[in-house]
């Protein structure tokens, strides 16, 4: 069933930005479980499932959260299995970012009332456009959540895995100004837009900044024609931290030796710095690990701790109030065409879902 389940929504086309179709299936498969569903309008899913049970302690509202949409190439995704593994044919991602964590949610509703036990309130939330900055769970409207403890399943790493901390992500878009002249004719007269973004480049600081930070320029385009002195050129960057007041240190450092930097050229920087989220770390003793521990103890699993340098859903829910770890799914080598997804770490965090509702 959850091999089956897995198939049919990967063969959903659901790009970031196109995942109307994928958004209507789940939804109806939430209807069908027994929740209450709605879609925002960012296209987002929530559902609902009211505590029920008699004669014990149903506990707080927990939250359950995957996404829907996929990276490219995402469109017309054929899953093979091999060997207990699902593959993609090879041209395209398998999606098991994140619909792996998806059918692990499903599943683990319908295990959690085939049980007969009492049950907390559930709140699911399917977001959209994850891949493209967060923006489905960055419009969401908190304010009709009940939940103060959620758990998303969207982690490349075994079943078992705990994510406590994650950075906060900066964002750097450079515009830099200079003055047009012939290439050939009277280049002392322009001054190289080009040639100050590549001065700037060159001093930024690449890579592993420290134990807690990196940054990197990904973004760089200019110019109109090899004969003209560039007049403009742009280039993007980011600058990430577990740390955030470093993360916040480190950019406006960047954009000042930026703007520095253009300056002794004589051209002009402007930097636009944003907060695309804002980094987070759980203490191992918060209840929302406390419950992940138990339901991991059930299955016969520990826990793995660690932190991450990506960022999630979990970044926003834990900026809007709502304590939340993201959790191992098993996937394998997602965002590229080799990726996979063992059946048995799927089974195994379907059942992690099943007993995160379930643990008392």
């Amino acid at each position: 069933m959850i091999v089956d389940e897995f198939i049919e929504l990967v063969k959903i086309d659901a790009e970031s930005g196109h995942e109307a179709q994928m958004a209507a299936a789940v939804a109806d498969k939430l209807r069908s479980i027994g929740l209450e569903v709605e879609q925002d309008d960012a296209g987002n899913i929530i559902g609902r499932m009211p505590a029920h049970g008699s004669g014990c302690s149903c506990g707080d509202a927990i939250m359950l959260c995957a996404h829907l949409d996929r990276v490219p190439p995402g469109k017309g995704v054929n899953p093979v299995i091999r060997d207990g593994v699902i593959y993609s044919s090879g041209d395209t991602v398998l999606a098991a970012d994140d619909i792996a964590g998806v059918t692990a949610i499903l599943a683990g509703l319908r295990m959690a009332k085939a049980s007969g036990r009492c049950l907390p309130q559930v709140e699911v939330v399917f977001t959209v456009s994850e891949e493209r900055g967060l923006r489905g769970a960055k419009q969401l409207d908190y304010a009709g959540l009940a939940s103060k403890t959620g758990y998303i399943f969207d982690a490349a790493d075994p079943v078992g895995t705990v994510i406590l901390s994650s950075p906060t992500h900066m964002g750097l878009e450079v515009q830099i100004a200079g003055r047009a002249a012939h290439a050939a004719a009277n280049p002392e007269d322009g001054i190289s837009a080009i040639q100050a973004a590549a001065e700037a480049i060159a001093g930024f600081p690449f890579g592993r900044v420290d134990a807690q930070t990196t940054a990197n320029v990904g973004i760089v385009s200019g110019g109109t024609a090899t004969n003209i002195i560039s007049e403009r050129a742009y280039f993007k960057a980011e600058v990430r931290s577990l740390d955030h007041q470093r993360a916040l240190d480190l950019a406006e450092e960047c954009a000042t030796r930026i703007r520095d930097t253009a300056a002794r050229r004589g051209a002009r920087a402007d930097v636009a710095i944003t907060v695309d989220y804002r980094g987070y770390t759980i203490p191992k003793d918060a209840p929302v690990v406390e419950r992940a521990v138990g339901a991991l103890k059930t299955a016969g699993r520990d826990a793995v701790f660690q932190s991450t340098m990506g960022g999630s859903d979990g970044n926003v829910f834990n900026a809007h109030g709502i304590a939340c770890v993201v959790l191992g799914v098993g996937s394998r080598n997602v965002h590229s065409t080799r990726e996979s997804q063992p059946i048995s770490e799927l089974m195994a965090a379907a059942e992690l879902a099943r007993d995160l509702i379930l643990v008392e």
